[in-house]
């Protein structure tokens, strides 16, 4: 998951309560449209993107300018975009006006992994540039141009962050369809949430994700079915995972 940014560097308290978290249900088939098009910025946008890029590459040099997704239109059976630079994206979550009456809706995937034990869930790390802290459903992602980027594949892109953020392979892991879109209120990026499930217990998935994962998360927790109602009710869990956690 590329990382974010967020100039005010306090955590966004207003925008993460659920009646602020816009979200729909979508088909278990929903269909995703790449278009080759992109928005073209005027010359005063383009230096604005720029200047915000150089500061956060400043201060944080692994910062990658790569492809992501960006959502148009979306409809419980379509979702339609296009490709576009992942700076631009960073550009708005710091200044989330910077494109005016047409913000763009940079697309994500976020998982609600089952284990033999219950629901895994992850803390975001503190030092994130985007929702530090905050308890999420993993995994979680951005969705990235992987290959040649004329198709696009919602299972692809949930099972390369597990392996990313947890360690756990297409072996290790089945996919569910697609349940429903969450837009955030103050950034505009759209999750995608996606139930997966594992056999391993919580335990394995915890040793794969100490072994083999990136720093994404500072810890994992694993919750049953009647603790659920609680964690849905804390003020710390990304609104999206809360959202998730009502599907169960």
């Amino acid at each position: 998951m590329p990382a974010s940014s967020d100039s005010s560097g306090t955590p966004h308290t207003l925008a993460h309560t659920l009646q602020h978290w816009r979200h729909e249900t979508l088909h278990p088939d929903v269909r995703l449209i790449v278009n080759v098009s992109e928005p073209v910025l005027t010359p005063d946008v383009e230096q604005r993107v720029q200047a915000i890029w150089d500061d956060a590459c400043a201060s944080r040099p692994r910062l990658f300018n790569g492809r992501i997704f960006c959502m148009e239109t979306i409809t419980p059976e379509r979702i339609e975009g296009y490709w576009t630079e992942y700076r631009r994206a960073l550009a708005q979550m710091a200044d989330p006006t910077i494109f005016g009456d047409t913000p763009l809706h940079q697309l994500a995937v976020c998982g609600l992994l089952r284990c033999a034990d219950g629901i895994v869930l992850g803390r975001r790390n503190p030092s994130s540039l985007y929702l530090g802290g905050f308890w999420q459903s993993p995994p979680a992602g951005t969705v990235e141009m992987r290959g040649d980027g004329l198709s696009l594949s919602l299972t692809e892109q949930i099972l390369a962050e597990a392996e990313e953020e947890l360690g756990l392979t297409q072996h290790d892991v089945s996919v569910g369809s697609p349940r429903l879109a969450v837009t955030h209120s103050r950034t505009a990026i759209v999750d995608i949430g996606i139930p997966l499930m594992t056999p391993l217990s919580f335990t394995a998935v915890r040793e794969k994700w100490l072994s083999r994962a990136n720093k994404e998360y500072d810890q994992l927790a694993v919750i049953s079915d009647d603790q659920i109602g609680n964690w849905r009710m804390r003020n710390d869990v990304v609104p999206t995972t809360g959202i998730l956690l009502n599907t169960t």
